[in-house]
């Protein structure tokens, strides 16, 4: 399987160990583990690798596929990926540095994932979602071509709590995208 694809302004790749001080520098605004499920507050480089280990024995069991988002100009911007939840249905995130919000980069690095997926894998069924304070990432959702499925309360690492998110499909049953992803519940133990 190619793990690799581009977009007209980005390429991505697995994530990779040299990644992970680039990973930590992004990661030092709140506003990112803030907004994300499994990232935690404050956010180390321990962390960054550990998570680049992670992905490593995730892609290698055919559970999750990470990538890492570069720039021509500026480098690691962030990172999309895809995690199993439910037979032939995943579930994408997706982060990026804050200092590249706003200019279109997410929802061109998700919409290049999911035709990754789906040539690659032959997947064409999603849930995702985002935190309830954090509506950019709807609108990124939205413009994907996914579907409001409804609110669960799901544990955010970077805050420590249950926070109430919001969820979405995309040519997936709304009951799988309103059940806590398997992550969520494992943060807490």
């Amino acid at each position: 399987m190619n793990m690799e694809f581009e977009t007209e302004r980005l390429g991505a790749r697995a994530p990779v160990v040299a990644d992970a001080p680039r990973i930590t520098e992004l990661m030092q605004d709140k506003d990112l583990p803030w907004n994300l499920g499994r990232a935690p507050w404050p956010y180390a480089l321990s962390d960054a690798e550990a998570w680049v280990e992670s992905n490593a024995k995730s892609r290698s069991a055919g559970e999750e596929y990470a990538f890492a988002l570069h720039h021509a100009e500026h480098g690691l911007i962030g990172s999309t990926g895809i995690s199993q939840v439910d037979g032939d249905i995943w579930e994408i995130g997706y982060w990026i540095g804050k200092p590249y919000w706003g200019q279109g980069y997410v929802t061109e690095a998700a919409r290049g994932l999911l035709d990754w997926a789906n040539h690659e894998m032959g997947i064409n069924r999603f849930v995702s979602g985002h935190i309830f304070d954090n509506p950019a990432s709807g609108r990124v959702l939205i413009k994907l071509g996914f579907e409001l499925a409804g609110e669960i309360q799901m544990y955010v690492s970077g805050r420590g709590c249950e926070v109430r998110s919001l969820r979405y499909v995309r040519n997936a049953p709304m009951e799988v995208a309103l059940r806590s992803p398997s992550w969520s519940d494992e943060a807490q133990d």
